[in-house]
């Protein structure tokens, strides 16, 4: 690199720092060429993510990014070991005013044919990677060249590709209040967590902001105050690291501590204020227990990032906290306070990775008759920016975990299968289906008798590995991965619609239509409307989610139904031994919608006379505790039509072992007398389409 140009990056690095920006510097050329380059520009304190010199302390891009939360001068981020989407946006918010990101990647000519090491995570197999498309990075370079704030360095032709800007001197520069606040906005977040915390009545408050607006800030900054002031503060976040910058404004404190969001359920922790930073990124299901266990907290969370999606966590938790929590507050934080308002790498991130993508409401709702159903190529989407932002925007919208690499999956994923349910004007829903299936005899042994458990696959790996079906190999399937219908038409039948026609076409060229989900009462309905047919349920809650996983299936062609049903009658069975070991504490809210009827045989006499004797006479019901359970296994379908109360009961008692004392608790009945007398009322009813009272 010529010692001029070096001069020239000191020199604009100077000037970036007085006016409060960052910039993106692209290097081009080959791996090599494009390190040593690199080094030269190599500062104390800078980060280097992937493959490089070992004086540069090169860290791998591991996507547990440790190095969140800190600030650099520079960061170099080696895209020959692999253009991480989630990784690019999050290490842009760790580059400090007048701070380079520094993109090392092959000629700009070559992209197209580069073989990303990305590509490993869109493949079940290494040797598929080259079936991978390059839309992700052709889409990448075409921003980059189109943006005039972007540097480039082509070392291959030792230019550089437009001549480095004359930067007018602005003087940025934040400074604090007597609080220790950058901004006005940031002083009213600060003021309104400590009226928060000493409010009459308790009540919820929502700060919201993207990166470098100083909501963390703010909350430490509030803590202080309060610790002050006597108050015990408790902080939960994704983890300990997330909540650092809350901390060292908090400073070191005895009433001031950190507990996970799972501890915080299980214990009772004595606090004045909870505080939860990243709210995003923890699922809204434990938000919404902790919310009501703790009652006045404060939730912080990010807008658009690989955090979590603020527009999530609007829609899961800030619409929940309105009509539970009429008086809870919300402030939202614009300004930033780590660069300047100015500052052009922030906008060209959220860019590259729609983290602004917003999903218009269409003008009105639509009857199916007026909608149809459009597939549409990644190939496509790449020429149609306009679209790609819509869509993009409604999975945002519509789905929790939506992160950066999503975006990626959708580009260059090849056995992804994109559809839209649209009029002419506008779109309605967007699914992404995943072909998966069927695998071949000696992977599908491996995996059954767990010696392999290859990426993908999931649908065929969870009937193999998980349930123990060798015959699930041979099918071919396409996983519904995601579905929306924008939140202004939902609760209207667009789903429903949506479902049935994309069944319709599947019809004849694959076996079965399924999914896997985060298992909650709602979505269980939904699925069971539709007819499809559950055939497990995790063992284990999901990290992300903190919901068991459900994987329900639909036969597409009339001779794999009993295959189907075998499958669900064999999970049907099993469900009540796992509800009495490992699911004890699932919701009968989850259990319920799982229920079929079940081809068992019939009650014996004597199991009916069993039954008859505690319905109506008084044999204790442990005694008919085996009558019982065959009576539920054999009336299941019934028991998922009984009154909410009394399928818990019985579930809860004979299924899950719950005590008299935690059912009369949970019921709220006067002791072990009335829950017995409950529990007579439900065996009557379950029992009652096949002869009444008297059976």
């Amino acid at each position: 690199m010529p010692q001029s140009l070096e001069h020239s990056l000191a020199a604009c690095s100077a000037r970036l720092l007085c006016r409060g920006e960052r910039r993106l510097l692209l290097l081009t050329g080959t791996a090599l060429a494009c390190q040593q380059q690199a080094t030269t520009l190599w500062q104390p304190g800078a980060l280097w993510l992937g493959d490089g010199p070992v004086e540069c302390a090169p860290q791998k891009s591991q996507h547990t990014m440790p190095w969140l939360g800190q600030e650099y001068p520079l960061v170099v981020v080696n895209g020959f070991s692999g253009v991480s989407p989630e990784i690019l946006g999050a290490v842009g918010g760790t580059v400090r005013a007048g701070g380079l990101l520094v993109l090392l990647m092959p000629p700009a000519a070559d992209w197209a044919a580069f073989p990303d090491p990305d590509y490993r995570r869109y493949v079940s197999q290494p040797e598929e990677m080259s079936r991978c498309y390059p839309h992700f990075l052709q889409r990448l370079l075409r921003l980059l060249q189109a943006d005039p704030d972007v540097w480039h360095w082509d070392l291959s032709a030792e230019r550089l590709q437009a001549p480095l800007p004359e930067l007018p001197a602005v003087v940025w520069q934040r400074v604090a209040d007597a609080d220790g606040c950058l901004s006005a906005e940031q002083h009213a977040a600060m003021q309104a967590v400590a009226q928060c915390a000493l409010a009459a009545k308790a009540y919820p408050l929502v700060i919201m902001a993207d990166r470098g607006r100083g909501k963390s800030t703010a909350l430490g900054l509030a803590a202080r105050q309060l610790l002050a002031q006597g108050k015990r503060l408790v902080v939960t976040a994704p983890s300990q690291q997330s909540a650092q910058t809350l901390f060292r404004h908090a400073g070191q404190h005895a009433s001031l501590s950190f507990y996970s969001p799972e501890t915080l359920l299980e214990q009772n922790v004595d606090c004045d204020l909870l505080l939860v930073d990243e709210a995003a990124a923890i699922p809204a299901a434990l938000l919404r227990q902790l919310q009501q266990k703790y009652q006045r907290v404060v939730y912080a969370t990010t807008i658009h990032g690989y955090e979590g999606s603020g527009h999530g966590f609007e829609l899961r938790m800030c619409r929940w906290l309105a009509s539970h929590w009429p008086h809870w507050q919300q402030i939202t934080l614009t300004t930033p306070l780590r660069w300047a308002i100015s500052d052009p790498l922030e906008p060209l991130l959220a860019n590259i990775l729609l983290l602004d993508a917003d999903a218009a409401a269409p003008l009105s709702t639509k009857s199916s008759a007026t909608l149809r159903l459009q597939q549409i190529s990644s190939a496509e989407l790449l020429q149609d920016e306009a679209l790609l932002r819509q869509l993009f925007g409604l999975l945002v919208l519509a789905h929790y975990q939506t992160s950066p690499t999503d975006l990626r999956l959708l580009l260059d994923c090849p056995d992804i299968e994109i559809w839209l349910w649209r009029d002419d004007i506008a779109l309605y829903g967007v699914a992404l289906l995943m072909r998966e299936g069927p695998i071949d005899s000696e992977l599908a042994e491996q995996i059954w008798a767990g010696r392999r458990r290859p990426r993908g696959q999931l649908l065929p790996q969870t009937l193999l590995a998980h349930c123990g079906y060798l015959a699930a190999a041979n099918y071919r399937y396409r996983r519904v991965m995601r579905i929306a219908v924008h939140p202004a038409c939902q609760q209207q039948g667009l789903g429903s619609q949506f479902i049935a026609a994309l069944t319709q076409h599947y019809q004849g060229q694959a076996d079965f239509l399924g999914c896997s989900f985060a298992a909650t009462p709602e979505v269980l309905r939904f699925w069971r409307k539709q007819g499809w047919q559950a055939v497990r349920l995790g063992l284990s809650k999901d990290v992300a989610t903190g919901c068991h996983a459900a994987v329900l299936l639909l036969a597409l062609r009339p001779e794999l139904q009993a295959q189907l049903d075998a499958w669900q009658q064999q999970f049907q069975q099993q469900l009540p031994v796992w509800l009495a070991h490992g699911l004890s504490e699932l919701s009968t809210e989850i259990i319920v919608p799982l229920l079929q009827s079940a081809a068992v045989e019939p009650l014996t006499a004597q199991e009916q006379q069993d039954l008859l004797a505690f319905t109506e006479h008084h044999r204790s019901p442990d005694h008919c505790w085996p009558s019982v359970l065959r009576a539920m296994q054999v009336h299941s379908a019934e028991l998922a039509q009984l009154p909410e109360m009394l399928a818990a009961l019985l579930i809860q008692r004979f299924w899950q072992g719950k005590d008299w004392a935690w059912l009369a608790q949970q019921h709220q009945l006067a002791g072990q007398k009335a829950v017995v007398q409950q529990l007579r009322q439900a065996i009557k009813q379950l029992l009652l389409p096949l002869g009444g009272e008297e059976q």
